[in-house]
């Protein structure tokens, strides 16, 4: 048996906890810069159509890298470039904007900035930094080599040809109230570093740049009608500032760069990810969204970026004009379409008149089918598709809505999923009078005039096909009215619907099938029907079938069924593997960073 050391004990615990030191570092970050089909505007503005189109970097980590607890502030930037410029764009989060720099070549740092370190070959030798404020003050500086290796920054190389503005979400200098983040926006062009020592040549394709970005964020405070940076309660020196950057040191230096991360350019222009958008232009994965008339801007500021970090890139709100005008402009900083989630037989603004009757002769008026909020109008009546083409007009004019989406384009349930109707204390194996909808007087005199009897003489009406079918026609002239007042304003009209057609008719009287409507967002909730998440497939493709191309099919998923390990991931596999065109998520409130994390491997 052969005895080990002392020393060669310490020596294999210095190298076995030395190796997993060495494993647990970050690797340098890695960014793939693509080339802008035109020259970019710079301007402040990072949400345009251009910029919507490129990648975002990951959000910045502390300097020392992931031991260290995140960022309070997120911060993140994108990169472009052409034969003239490269382009950065950067957003901060921030609620309490401020700067007091002036002057260039100001030691910005002092304030908190944004800051650019490029290395064009990558030797950890000549390399250049700029930092810019909120203000747009600019230090630009040139380093042989980095100050532990007896370098100095050299003030006198200027960014020539620089072009750079500052976007203020918010106020600059007023802590009367909370800002949501500020945005960079920077063109250096690429004789600006042909000022010092050997030239640098523009990137070819596959070329890789040593690069890194860095925020520095100060603790401040407001007091005497200014922000001041916090200080020690004992020495009374600021207190140290907070590094955040893009590709983590491991050190309290940002001068080390052979630890930063590489930028590798490529010729080839940023398109939209096919993960995440369809090849007709819809976003392939959406969400249900109702309220949040409390939300600040902020709170929709992150929510967006929450998405649009998940790939889903569409939004259906139901709200009011006011709610849409207010978030549609932060969604498209996000490149985010907001469709208007629209009730549109079921009202609560319905007047009495115009609400449904049942086989019985009872008005939803006087007696509640199931809920109280089923309001459901008679879609024969003329006034009826008049007052909803109105309220569809209300929301076209919101500047930036996308499409309105259909909700509740149907009749009351005439069979409830099998799954809810014990909730209602209900077995319903047979058609019952009381939940049998569409016996509005209005209706009634139509299909006498056509057929000669009023259809509560027929002989067990709720089953008569011909009385069905009326029904059914009668709604889909209405439906077919809707659709060309959307799509004469130029927007999508969708809807969501029941999960088959074939379903929808025999449960909710709604024959989607014949709508051709542009999207279709068929429910398909399996718990409500009490089936497992495979039988998500099987009703997508008999919806392929009925459907074929001629229009999307987004399949609806009830996140609240969907909550347990990767059901998730096993039920959006189920959808697109039953050939839907992508799946909408019911809703926002039950999409948690576990739910997000499994979104995320479909869209990334």
């Amino acid at each position: 048996m052969r005895l080990i050391t002392f020393q060669g004990l310490l020596l294999f615990l210095i190298c076995f906890f030395g190796s997993i030191n060495v494993l647990t570092q970050e690797l340098p970050k890695n960014y793939k810069c693509c080339k802008a089909n035109s020259p970019v505007d710079i301007d402040g503005h990072i949400y345009d159509a251009q910029w919507n189109l490129v990648q975002w970097s990951d959000f910045f980590e502390d300097i020392e890298g992931n031991t260290k607890p995140k960022p309070y502030f997120q911060t993140r930037m994108k990169m472009l470039w052409d034969d003239n410029y490269l382009y950065i764009a950067a957003e901060l989060e921030e609620t309490h904007i401020w700067g007091c720099l002036e002057n260039h070549d100001d030691i910005i740092y002092r304030d908190n900035d944004f800051e650019v370190f490029i290395d064009p070959d990558g030797d950890g030798r000549n390399y250049f930094e700029i930092e810019i404020n909120t203000l747009g003050t600019i230090l630009d500086l040139f380093m042989s080599k980095p100050y532990n290796k007896g370098g100095g920054a050299d003030l006198g190389w200027n960014a020539d040809g620089l072009k750079k503005a500052v976007g203020i979400y918010g106020s600059n200098n007023n802590a009367s109230d909370q800002d949501v983040k500020w945005t960079v926006e920077m063109a250096i062009p690429w004789d600006a570093y042909n000022s010092r020592d050997e030239k640098v040549q523009i990137p070819i394709d596959g070329e890789t740049w040593r690069m890194n970005f860095s925020r520095v964020q100060w603790e401040t405070e407001y007091c005497d009608d200014r922000y001041k940076k916090r200080t020690d309660s004992i020495t009374g020196k600021p207190l140290h500032e907070n590094n955040w950057v893009w590709s983590p040191q491991g050190v309290i230096n940002m001068h080390v760069p052979e630890k930063w991360g590489s930028i590798t350019f490529v010729d080839s222009q940023p398109v939209k990810p096919s993960a995440v958008w369809t090849d007709d232009n819809y976003p392939r994965y959406w969400v249900w969204y109702g309220g949040g008339k409390e939300n600040s801007t902020g709170d929709w500021e992150r929510q967006f970026r929450i998405l649009n970090d998940a790939g889903i890139q569409g939004f259906l709100l139901g709200s009011d004009t006011g709610l849409l005008r207010k978030i549609i402009p932060i969604a498209r900083q996000y490149n985010i379409d907001v469709h208007a989630w629209f009730w549109t037989m079921n009202r609560a603004d319905a007047k009495p008149e115009w609400l449904s009757y049942n086989q019985s002769g009872t008005s939803l008026a006087d007696e509640k089918a199931y809920v109280g909020y089923y309001k459901f109008m008679c879609p024969a009546l003329p006034e009826v598709s008049g007052f909803i083409k109105g309220k569809m007009d209300e929301l076209m004019d919101v500047e930036g809505l996308k499409g309105v989406h259909m909700d509740y384009i149907r009749y009351v349930d005439v069979i409830l999923p099998i799954g809810l109707q014990p909730k209602y204390d209900l077995v319903q194996d047979h058609i019952m009078p009381e939940f049998d909808y569409g016996y509005h007087p209005y209706m009634r005199k139509l299909y006498k005039n056509k057929y000669g009897v009023d259809p509560v003489d027929l002989e067990d009406p709720g089953n008569n096909k011909e009385w069905i079918d009326f029904r059914l026609n009668e709604l889909n002239t209405t439906v077919a009215g809707l659709r060309d007042h959307v799509r004469e304003q130029n927007y999508n009209i969708t809807a969501a619907v029941f999960p088959t057609p074939a379903m929808s008719t025999e449960m909710v009287r709604q024959d989607w099938g014949n709508w051709d409507l542009d999207c279709y967002f068929p429910m398909v909730y399996h718990n409500f029907y009490n089936q497992p998440i495979s039988w998500i497939q099987d009703v997508m493709q008999k919806n392929r079938e009925v459907i074929g191309d001629r229009s999307a099919l987004f399949c609806g998923l009830y996140l609240h069924a969907l909550m347990n390990d990767d059901d998730l991931i096993k039920a959006i596999k189920a959808a697109l593997e039953g050939g839907s065109d992508g799946v909408s998520f019911f809703s926002y409130g039950n999409l948690d960073e576990s739910l997000i994390d499994q979104v995320k491997k479909f869209t990334k």
